[in-house]
């Protein structure tokens, strides 16, 4: 599928698929605006379907850092099977809506779900669930028993032949611990890159027990207080890079965590002088506690606002659907666009301005 973005005037985002052929689905969804679908608009292009994604982030951009837990992963579940559901009374049919972790939109912090539907997409439903519970499995917080019972049960009911869209959402009303079978079944995966393995294998121990004990072998960081003392904002062999925080002051700019370590990419707050430097990528900026790297606490700064990245030992930065933009020396980054920065390049994430250092 061919997409772009766009940002119009009027301040709204819009996701753009190619399109080859006239489908009535789009003249229903512009004119109905079913609840949980993402709303089509009239687009200027002939050949393209249009849909408004104005202050929504996709399941992956969401949960690309933070792992998922029992609670996030219900409430998507929930949401995405009750809008194939409902999408049946407008006689949506499920290939055709999008279930790719990209194009799944969610509206923080209530996790309310926008699907796609793409008249032309066609994809079987079982295909698509089969691959996005692959990817709950990779990304589910594995320290959580009742997440690794739900997702692993849930994923064992999509195998079965008979498997329908009213038997999932049957078995996701159940509590997570009947999700599967209480007797012993403990693989000890090294790495999430042998979890398909796991699964084969747990398919075959189906009626052996539940994945309650599964761990994974990482290093599981601690929540800290991370509100930065002013003194350290004119020492540059000073480091922030995030951890995690439960708890704010009101302060303009903030960072998840302090540590020593060498120089390097660094932003520099054109308001307080602040040093901050880029330890690891993608490196996320915006207003949400938790999810960020770089916390900035103004209105106009979006909660996911920004990311960089970096690609052949350059620093990239991209616009992440925000409010009110991001720019790289007075032009607009455009949403999803990577621009390249360098040495001294005015970054300003709305109405805050940093500038970027590669050393």
């Amino acid at each position: 599928m061919e997409k772009q973005f766009k940002k119009e005037a009027d301040g709204k985002t819009y996701l753009v698929i190619k399109k080859t052929k006239e489908a009535y689905e789009e003249h229903m969804i512009q004119a109905v605006r079913p609840p949980g679908i993402l709303t089509m608009v009239k687009s200027e292009q002939a050949d393209a379907y249009k849909y408004e994604i104005t202050g929504k982030k996709n399941l992956t951009m969401t949960f690309e850092r933070v792992p998922m837990n029992a609670e996030q992963i219900g409430k998507v579940l929930h949401g995405i099977l009750d809008v194939l559901e409902r999408g049946k009374e407008y006689l949506l049919t499920g290939e055709n809506f999008i279930l790719q972790p990209d194009y799944i939109y969610l509206t923080l912090p209530e996790y309310e779900v926008a699907l796609c539907y793409y008249p032309e997409y066609g994809v079987p439903f079982t295909e698509q669930m089969g691959k996005l519970f692959e990817m709950f499995l990779n990304r589910v917080d594995y320290r959580e028993e009742k997440a690794i019972a739900m997702v692993y049960g849930l994923y064992m009911q999509l195998q079965e032949p008979d498997v329908t869209l009213e038997r999932l959402k049957k078995k996701l009303r159940e509590p997570a611990e009947n999700l599967a079978e209480q007797e012993e079944f403990i693989p000890e995966p090294a790495a999430k890159t042998e979890m398909k393995e796991i699964v084969r294998e747990g398919k075959a121990e189906k009626k052996k027990g539940i994945l309650g004990k599964l761990r994974k072998e990482a290093v599981v960081r601690k929540p800290e207080k991370a509100i930065l003392p002013k003194e350290y904002y004119k020492e540059p062999q000073v480091s922030y890079v995030m951890e995690s925080a439960t708890e704010w002051n009101p302060q303009y700019t903030r960072v998840l965590s302090m540590k020593k370590a060498e120089q390097g990419p660094s932003l520099v707050s054109q308001r307080s002088g602040e040093v901050v430097y880029l330890t690891k990528f993608p490196f996320y900026v915006g207003s949400l506690p938790g999810y960020m790297d770089l916390v900035i606490s103004q209105d106009t700064v979006s909660r996911f606002h920004a990311k960089l990245s970096l690609k052949e030992n350059r620093v990239y930065v991209t616009d992440l659907n925000s409010t009110n933009g991001t720019t790289v020396n007075g032009k607009s980054v455009g949403i999803q666009e990577e621009i390249p920065l360098c040495q001294g390049d005015c970054v300003r994430f709305a109405e805050e301005e940093y500038l970027f250092f590669e050393n």
